[in-house]
């Protein structure tokens, strides 16, 4: 392995990314009881956040492709680290929204970076470090939820949370600037190089992209309000929830690390057909034992598909087609949410759900016309 401070550095980055993504749901008690912000304006900090990620995707990867990768994940953390100081000050509606648009922007952002970065860990097994990086992001994430949510309408516990991400920051800060980083060429003249890129592929790529994160997220978003409607309790549907997401972190770890032996092209494509069919045994024949394994199936789709991004576009645009591709998959994810709300209203959650099962399906068949490329360089 190539580069091990940027792996260290990269792996304590992402289990502060994982907490901070969390912050929001553990500490949501505390905004309505302790700041008695209403469940309104909680709704605006959710959104606050989701449009953060829209504006630095978009944004970002300009920086990114001008500012050198180094230097832009330099950047990133250090305002990452004040805007977290500035949660501090969260007792102030507005502050807290603006500081939630900074952090989850940023979080999006810098494992957007991050995953660029994984071709400096290793020449042909960056996907199987990369997987390995989002199953360390997954613990940050797991064991936030498990240790502060007995804490989440204490004031103490949250400002001790942020004082402490925020000086993490520095040492992840430190190893970065000693961190040797393979920058994107810039040159405009690389043999063989498409000058504009696959543009056929990129729109292949958004779309399975965009169905696969539709599909997950819809899991996750709305599964227990789904076993409630079907009058099963919540208790239940948190274990079924907890279970997805242990197989999520589970085949990380485990099929990441099969990657490079099996190959990008077959893990993708068995992954999404056994995403399929589990989905549509799940929602469709009441199989809901088998959560855990739903989500080891689909647990390297995301990182494996967002890598892809930069294959289909000239060197120097990879940054900025990187970022650019996820945060088209988002606009997409959001008008689903939106309208979900008003088909379950319509339909019932129940009837709502088996569309979960069509866009992973969609998934599949779009994948498929694009993995007839994927490894042929623009």
């Amino acid at each position: 392995m190539k580069n091990r401070l940027l792996f260290v550095s990269s792996a304590l980055l992402m289990v502060l990314l994982g907490t901070s993504d969390a912050l929001r749901g553990i500490f949501s008690p505390l905004f309505l009881s302790g700041f008695g912000f209403s469940e309104a304006e909680l709704g605006v900090i959710v959104s606050a956040s989701y449009l953060g990620n829209l504006v630095f995707l978009l944004f970002g990867g300009q920086i990114l492709d001008r500012v050198g990768l180094k230097k832009s994940m330099m950047v990133f953390v250090l305002v990452m680290a004040l805007s977290l100081l500035l949660m501090l000050f969260g007792y102030i509606y507005a502050i807290l929204v603006i500081s939630f648009f900074l952090t989850l922007g940023l979080s999006t952002l810098l494992n957007t970076s991050i995953n660029i970065a994984s071709d400096s860990f290793s020449a042909s097994g960056s996907l199987v470090y990369l997987n390995i990086l989002f199953f360390i992001q997954g613990i940050g994430t797991s064991l936030s939820q498990l240790i502060l949510s007995a804490y989440s309408e204490n004031r103490s516990a949250w400002d001790l949370t942020l004082i402490v991400l925020s000086c993490l920051m520095v040492p992840v800060l430190i190893m970065l600037s000693k961190a040797k980083v393979e920058e994107v060429k810039k040159s405009q003249n690389i043999p063989n190089e498409s000058k504009t890129g696959d543009m056929r592929s990129l729109i292949l790529l958004i779309l399975t992209l965009s169905f696969y994160t539709i599909a997950e997220h819809g899991f996750t978003n709305y599964i227990i309000s789904y076993g409630i409607s079907m009058g099963k309790e919540s208790a239940d549907m948190g274990k079924t929830l907890s279970l997805f997401s242990l197989g999520i972190m589970s085949g990380r770890l485990i099929l990441g690390s099969l990657i490079v032996k099996f190959g990008e092209r077959k893990m993708v494509l068995s992954s999404l057909a056994a995403g399929s069919i589990l989905f549509l045994l799940f929602f469709f024949f009441g199989m809901e034992g088998l959560s855990f394994f739903l989500g080891f199936s689909i647990s390297t789709l995301y990182p494996t598909l967002v890598a892809f991004s930069r294959r289909y576009v000239p060197s120097r645009l990879a940054s900025r087609a990187t970022a650019t591709v996820v945060s088209l998959c988002s606009v997409m994810d959001i008008a689903f949410n939106f309208c979900f709300g008003f088909i379950s209203s319509l339909h019932g959650f129940s009837e709502s759900m088996k569309m979960l099962p069509i866009f992973m399906i969609l998934a599949f068949l779009t994948a498929i016309p694009l993995l007839r490329k994927t490894g042929q360089p623009c």
